[in-house]
């Protein structure tokens, strides 16, 4: 994920990084589908969603504490 995506997540309400939250979990789900199935293309995908589903916790986490 690059800077400018993380500076555009930290702009959104929590809301909507928790529909966010909410989408990159099923996707994640489905990546874990297809790597195990063995039609994942792409195997470093898995672990890039993991990361983007820390960065968007952490920012949600960063809110709540700062209110």
């Amino acid at each position: 994920m690059k800077k400018n995506e993380k500076k555009k997540l930290s702009e959104l309400n929590s809301n909507q990084l928790r529909k966010k939250l909410d989408e990159e979990r099923k996707n994640l789900v489905e990546l874990r589908m297809q790597k195990e199935i063995g039609k994942l293309k792409d195997l470093h995908a898995y672990a890039k969603k993991r990361k983007e589903l820390a960065i968007i916790l952490t920012i949600i986490r960063e809110k709540q504490l700062q209110q």
